[in-house]
């Protein structure tokens, strides 16, 4: 966990995305599975 040197950066627009698919119902577990996306970075994009 936590591993920096992949570097996966994602865009603005699937930042959104994914926050908006968790404000319509999504569990973070079921769009960290579908997206590829770790928790932590899902919950920072929801404060942001």
């Amino acid at each position: 966990m936590g591993n920096h040197s992949t570097g996966k950066k994602f865009n603005e627009d699937f930042k959104k995305m994914v926050v908006d698919l968790y404000n319509t119902g999504s569990s973070v577990k079921d769009l960290c599975s579908e997206y590829g996306v770790s928790d932590v970075s899902i919950y920072r994009w929801i404060k942001q």
